[in-house]
C-alpha cells in the first residue's frame, strides 16, 4: 500500500504565487509527481480555507482568479480531498453568488446531500436557488 500524506496551503501558494521561486520549483515538481501518480497526497478542507483565504485577503486575488487557479490543482490525478463534487460546487457559488468561502461550502453540501433548508440569520444564503433561509 503506497503512504499517503497530507499537503498544507503553503505548498499550493507557493507554487502559485512563485513569491520563494525555489520553493516553487520544488512545489511543482510535486504536483507533477501527483498528477503522474507516483505521490498520492490528501488536501484537508481546511486547507483549501486557508489557500482561499490567503488568496484573497494576502494576495489580493478575485474569486474569479482563485477558482481559475484551483480548479486544475483540485483536478490533480492523485489529489484526495472529501468531496471533489463539493468543492467543485463550492467554487462555483463562492464566485458566481458571491458568497465567502464558508458559506460557499455549506450551501455546496446542502446541495450535494439534497437538502434544502438552513437555519441562519445569513441573508447572503436567500441568494441560493434550492436552499431556503429559515430564522430560529
Amino acid at each position: 500500500m503506497r503512504k499517503v500524506r497530507a499537503l498544507d496551503a503553503n505548498v499550493i501558494l507557493r507554487f502559485l504565487t512563485n513569491d520563494v521561486p525555489e520553493q516553487a520549483n520544488r512545489c511543482a515538481e510535486l504536483l507533477k509527481r501527483i498528477e503522474a501518480g507516483t505521490e498520492e497526497v490528501w488536501l484537508p478542507d481546511l486547507v483549501l480555507a486557508d489557500i482561499i483565504w490567503t488568496l484573497e485577503k494576502f494576495y489580493k486575488q478575485p474569486k474569479r482568479q482563485i477558482r481559475e487557479l484551483l480548479i486544475p490543482i483540485l483536478n490533480l490525478r492523485s489529489l484526495r480531498f472529501s468531496s471533489k463534487k463539493t468543492a467543485q460546487k463550492a467554487l462555483q457559488l463562492y464566485v458566481e453568488k458571491n458568497l465567502d468561502w464558508t458559506d460557499a461550502v455549506i450551501a455546496a453540501q446542502m446541495l450535494v446531500r439534497k437538502q434544502s433548508e438552513i437555519y441562519s440569520y445569513d441573508r447572503d444564503f436567500d441568494k441560493l436557488e434550492g436552499v431556503t433561509r429559515l430564522e430560529p
